[in-house]
């Protein structure tokens, strides 16, 4: 399999879940996001601004991996790179005493990664019972470890299955303030338009050779996304899909993007379609220079 391994990731909104959370209905509020620095062990909490933009609010030092490098596999003791939600967050008596007080799990591997051949779990964002762990750079067995009580801290400001986690082997200034990409602007909507526009062709123009997704309970590749795409649009007169709440969290690998979906279709027969509202996420690497989506995935709101 070609894969490229710097990409775009537009992620329109959260698949994560907090086992004490009520779901999440869309993106409209999300406020602040996490930044790690692995090289310099650092963690900022930011705040999302304007035009792709991010504002560091507060730095608190953190250890990572005990190898350095982005994690590969099962074991490797190194910590991962690129943009992670937030799936739970443990506390004891159902966490062990060397997490400290609380852990939050992310998702890792993710769509990317399993495409990629990454293989782990477990990754956490956690405190520690031995806060002398952290005169140490990296000392995790692929974690980002926070003392207990600066943890307490970041919490208040973790909005579970909206707060994103991006892990850097090393933080530019570049990645660090954030910034608009045109060209990724100009993909998304793009793509929106060619869907509307029931144009099967144009409409896969926007998907990677190597893609696939687990959707409707099963895996599609490309082909099989084409083919169901075809059926649908023998069904559909119209079809309509509106955005909202955007926000775009770029990465040296991939670059996520967050919003809200509204989907509705007509049938033929004039009838009322499939009317949806809810999250998806999109993954999308470069082929031969150009985005294409190679993995997504939606989950409906609950009305």
């Amino acid at each position: 399999m070609k894969f490229v391994r710097y990409c775009f990731v537009l992620s329109l909104c959260i698949l994560s879940y907090d086992a004490h959370a009520k779901p999440s209905s869309h993106a409209g509020h999300l406020h602040t996001l996490i930044l790690v620095d692995k090289k310099t062990n650092l963690l900022h909490v930011a705040h999302y601004e304007s035009n792709d933009s991010f504002k560091i609010m507060k730095t608190f030092h953190c250890t990572t991996g005990k190898v350095k490098g982005d994690k590969e596999e099962e074991g490797d003791l190194k910590t991962p790179e690129g943009v992670y939600q937030f799936t739970n967050k443990l506390t004891p008596p159902h966490l062990k005493p060397k997490f400290g007080p609380m852990a939050f799990y992310i998702n890792f591997p993710n769509a990317y990664d399993q495409i990629a051949g990454r293989t782990g779990y477990d990754i956490m964002l956690h405190g520690t019972d031995e806060p002398s762990r952290l005169k140490k750079d990296f000392d995790s067995e692929g974690c980002v470890v926070v003392h207990s009580d600066d943890l307490k801290e970041v919490e208040k400001m973790i909005q579970m299955r909206l707060t994103p986690i991006l892990v850097f082997d090393e933080l530019t200034p570049e990645f660090q303030q954030g910034v608009r990409s045109e060209k990724l602007h100009a993909f998304f909507n793009s793509w929106i338009k060619d869907w509307e526009s029931r144009d099967v062709d144009k409409y896969m123009s926007h998907y990677h050779t190597d893609f696939s997704s687990p959707i409707k309970g099963r895996n599609f590749n490309r082909a099989d996304w084409k083919n169901y795409k075809n059926v649908l649009t023998k069904k559909y007169s119209n079809i309509t899909v509106n955005s909202s709440d955007p926000y775009f969290f770029r990465h040296p690998k991939y670059t996520m993007m967050m919003f809200t979906q509204d989907y509705e279709s007509t049938l033929k027969n004039g009838r009322r379609g499939l009317v949806s509202r809810g999250t998806k996420i999109l993954y999308i690497a470069e082929e031969n220079g150009e985005p294409k989506i190679i993995s997504e995935n939606f989950t409906e709101t609950m009305w």
